[in-house]
């Protein structure tokens, strides 16, 4: 523990020196955006690129083209001149400036910095606006626009956190019936949050980290961080009731649980590595933000974890109830394997043909079965005397009763949610989509009403001249001018603007549409196809046409060109990861189709939620929201990363009973009766934490929020409840068929050993699961 605290103070010590530092920069290797971005460096502009104030004079006031106006506009340039950082300011009035609206109550004051976008902070920004005071005093408001007010918007999501920690502190006191043994996921779940975050603040330095990167890290983060734990701390109750001392149970709970965590967390980082085969800067960050998150959690499960249990395990012990829990659960175990009068029911043809078991289903020392034996009572499936299946057990006896029933009625919910995913297309975002208050949204709403929307989004056009220009009445630059501004969809063309050297020219291009709009997008295709094709047919200009909108269009493209191989990358990973752990093809093709599933309902609800809006309301938005591309992208990798933690710990449990009696369906029941509670409670758990987040105003944010708490509860509900184990019913023994070529290449692991066998019984049939059998009577 005193390595995690020096850790931790270390790390907040690194981000208060340096800062966190985040970039909404793309970069998009080999686009056409790219190639403009990279050509404009060639201009004497500012590091941070002209960033716009805008200013607004409302009814009541005289406009910003009175003589009184003007002299208050110019005294706050003068003065925001004098700000750290700034190295120019130019007024409406100027040459090159922002400009005054059609009404002139509008204007655009240019600031110019010596710091990129990525370094311009919340303080800058708020510099920048009190220094215009003399504008304000006049009656003018002053809000800052471009990254000036992205900076100003960063907001904490502290408050999700908070929401996603009180959640869970909830389920866990009910689960637990103990406010130590809730706190203690907690105390992990919280510290593994704190580390992870300022990991990710200080990679900002090195990378461009979206803001949204370290929202979603958090996200995840403090999901797996409380589920691992939980995992892990049930599994300590457990072995403290059946008698295990405090520091044998914690080293026992490390050595078993710990490597399904391992496992599991493992699964996640390799579906995020997926991401880098996008090959774009911007999915390697948004992959690295919760890789670090997760790997963090880990780390805190395996090294933490044990330390605190060690420390309060005594007060961990489960009471008298959950001991008695215990012993009956091992008195059953007793009774099932002793002769009884049962009676038999009707055989399928499964459970009566001759069993055989797959060479890895011993471990060494085994007898092998004799397959003309007569089969024990639990391989018969008779029924015992003694009291229902409840809860989970009562529902893992319905589902095999019926499976044909239960497969159909599930696929059929999972395709109704999916079915919009079918129109899911890719857009992008803009300030219009920020919450209404902000400072992005309120420049970006009085630009758009003064200007036009297209303002809000320029062009920019950039030519590489094979030789020098004279100037730019050059004959080769005014063709490519004549032919911007008689092209349908542009509002206006700006003058060409050459370098030193004269080889390379720039224009900006206004859009008569907003950003986010695609017929902006289809304007950018026709220049670069049609309008600048044939303005410099024969005269040796290279073009490219860059701009925020336009890199936006190229990562959409270039995700979408991608998409397939990041799917297959992912798909295979998993399915690799499931054979190696459980030996069976059929297990892992299986599960990896049955994440599909998840995924895609998922997908459906996002495209009803945001671009068709449907409830769009009722989490912040005012109407539909474009979906940008690398949402879906990111949340596949995540999902299938999730999915994984309750595939492990699901088919871990069937596995065990199978291997134990050979009874499939008997397995099936065992496995979903035992740990259906626990899986329902983390995913309750990580729901909560995911819902939280609506809360952020960052429309991304909610996306993810949305997203992942559907696949979460579709996952842990019909997926693990229904889907799995109807098809591991209906497959039979042939969900446990390994070729002999697999059986002598695949490694033989026991995801949750602790090299103890039998010390503890499984959980009882009737449902009891690991949260019920380890809670607290005290």
């Amino acid at each position: 523990m005193t390595a995690w605290l020096v850790l931790l103070v270390a790390l907040a010590s690194a981000v208060g020196a340096f800062g966190r530092v985040t970039s909404e920069a793309v970069t998009i290797p080999g686009s056409d955006s790219q190639a403009a971005r990279d050509t404009a460096g060639a201009f004497d502009d500012a590091a941070s690129g002209r960033q716009p104030v805008v200013l607004y004079a409302p009814a009541g006031t005289a406009p910003l083209s009175s003589s009184g106006q003007r002299r208050a506009v110019e005294e706050a340039a003068r003065a925001v001149e004098g700000v750290d950082h700034v190295v120019a300011a130019t007024t409406p009035y100027e040459p090159g400036g922002g400009g005054l609206g059609a009404d002139g109550r509008t204007g655009r004051l240019t600031v110019e910095l010596d710091v990129g976008g990525r370094d311009i902070t919340p303080e800058t920004t708020r510099a920048v606006t009190d220094a215009a005071a003399p504008a304000a005093r006049a009656g003018i408001e002053v809000t800052a626009g471009g990254d000036l007010a992205a900076a100003a918007d960063k907001g904490s999501t502290g408050h999700s956190e908070i929401i996603g920690l009180a959640a869970a502190f909830v389920v866990l006191t009910l689960g637990f019936g103990s406010l130590v043994a809730a706190g203690v996921p907690l105390l992990t779940g919280a510290v593994g949050l704190g580390a992870s975050l300022c990991l990710i603040g200080l990679a900002g330095h090195l990378m461009d980290m979206p803001s949204s990167g370290a929202t979603i890290a958090a996200m995840i983060g403090l999901g797996v961080g409380i589920d691992y734990t939980l995992f892990c701390l049930t599994r300590f109750r457990e072995l403290l009731a059946a008698g295990v001392g405090v520091e044998d149970a914690a080293a026992r709970t490390t050595a078993g649980s710990g490597k399904a965590v391992v496992f599991a967390g493992s699964a996640v980082v390799a579906a995020l590595a997926g991401l880098a085969l996008g090959g774009l800067p911007l999915l390697h960050a948004l992959a690295l933000a919760p890789g670090i998150a997760v790997l963090v959690a880990m780390a805190a499960t395996l090294t933490l974890l044990p330390a605190v249990l060690s420390l309060v395990g005594p007060r961990l012990t489960p009471g008298v109830r959950a001991v008695r829990t215990v012993r009956a659960a091992r008195q059953a175990r007793a009774e099932r394997e002793a002769p009884d009068d049962a009676v038999p029911y009707e055989k399928t043809p499964d459970e009566t043909a001759p069993r055989t078991h797959a060479p890895d289903d011993r471990t060494p020392g085994d007898e092998a079965p004799d397959a003309n034996a007569l089969p024990r009572a639990e391989d018969r499936g008779e029924r015992r005397k003694g009291p229902a299946p409840a809860g989970w057990g009562r529902i893992a006896a319905f589902v095999t009763s019926r499976p044909w029933r239960c497969l159909l009625g599930g696929l059929v919910l999972a395709g109704v949610l999916a079915a919009p995913a079918a129109q899911l297309t890719f857009g992008q975002l803009d300030a219009g989509d920020k919450a209404v208050g902000t400072a992005s949204r309120t420049a970006y709403d009085r630009v758009a009403d003064a200007f036009g929307p297209g303002a809000n989004g320029p062009l920019q056009v950039v030519s590489i001249l094979p030789a020098p220009a004279s100037g730019p009445d050059d004959t080769r630059i005014a063709a490519v001018t004549a032919a911007l501004r008689t092209t349908g969809g542009v509002a206006s063309v700006g003058p060409a603007q050459l370098d030193a050297s004269g080889t390379r020219v720039r224009w900006q291009v206004i859009p008569t549409t907003a950003p986010a709009d695609p017929d902006t997008v289809a304007l950018v295709h026709r220049l670069r196809d049609e309008t600048l094709p044939a303005a410099t047919g024969g005269t040796g200009l290279v073009t490219h046409v860059g701009g925020a909108t336009a890199a936006q269009a190229d990562l959409n493209e270039r995700l979408t060109e991608r998409m397939p191989l990041v799917v297959g990358f992912v798909l295979a990973v998993a399915a690799l990861l499931l054979l190696v752990a459980f030996r069976s093809p059929v297990v892992a093709v299986k599960a990896a189709l049955m994440n599909l599933v998840s995924v895609a309902a998922s997908y459906g609800v996002l495209t009803a939620v945001f671009p068709w809006g449907w409830g769009a309301s009722l989490i912040g938005l005012e109407g539909p929201v474009p979906i940008p591309g690398y949402v879906p992208l990111l949340m596949f990798a995540v999902l299938f990363g999730l999915a994984m933690d309750y595939e492990v710990f699901l088919l871990s449990a069937v596995r065990a009973a199978y291997l134990r009696d050979g009874d499939n369906r008997g397995a099936v029941v065992s496995g979903l009766s035992g740990t259906g509670r626990i899986i329902t409670s983390a995913a309750l758990i990580m729901v909560s934490v995911f819902l939280g987040y609506l809360l952020s105003d960052d429309p991304v944010v909610k996306m993810f929020g949305i997203g992942l708490a559907t696949a979460v509860v579709l996952d842990a509900t019909v997926v693990r409840g229904v889907l799995v184990p109807s098809t591991m019913v209906l497959l039979g023994r042939a969900n446990w068929w390994l070729p002999g070529v697999l059986d002598r290449l695949l490694p033989r692991l026991a995801i949750e050993d602790d090299g103890h066998d039998g010390a503890v019984p499984p959980a009882s049939p009737a449902g009891d699961a690991p949260l019920a059998a380890a809670r607290s009577a005290s």
